[in-house]
């Protein structure tokens, strides 16, 4: 059985081997021409670096300009009586805001409201009051 096998083999082999001879012979595939570029075209590649850089350095003068325009905006916005000057509570009497001034709350008789950042104008209970100063009816009137 190992021997038919090992000739059938070798005669395939064989066989093979004999319709390789018989092939027609391969063809070479010419390669491709190589093409020349016109001297525009060569022209209209070519990268004037000069010319990028002098762009660029105009660009980022022109976002200088901007970012300075931006600062004086939020400069404006953030001032006294600008439009994003937020107020806290420094202190259980003093008001203050992000813009720097201050407002003593304990002058009128009142504390600090901590939600608004300002000085209460009206009082619900005597702890709204400052010291020295008691609740009456909806205000803060100094003690006797």
């Amino acid at each position: 059985m190992r021997g038919s096998i090992m000739l059938v083999m070798v005669l395939g082999l064989g066989a093979m081997a004999a319709s390789a001879q018989n092939a027609p012979p391969m063809s070479r595939v010419p390669a491709p021409a190589a093409r020349t570029v016109s001297p525009q075209l060569s022209q209209a590649l070519a990268i004037d670096w000069q010319a990028q850089y002098r762009k660029e350095v105009e660009k980022n003068q022109g976002l200088r300009g901007e970012n300075d325009g931006l600062r004086h905006q939020l400069a404006e916005y953030t001032r006294r009586g600008g439009s994003l000057v937020h107020a806290y509570c420094e202190t259980r009497t003093v008001s203050r805001n992000t813009a720097g001034a201050s407002n003593d709350c304990a002058r009128d008789g009142y504390t600090c409201e901590p939600v608004s950042g300002l000085c209460r104008t009206s009082a619900n209970d005597s702890d709204q009051c400052s010291d020295g100063f008691l609740l009456d009816i909806d205000h803060c009137v100094p003690r006797p």
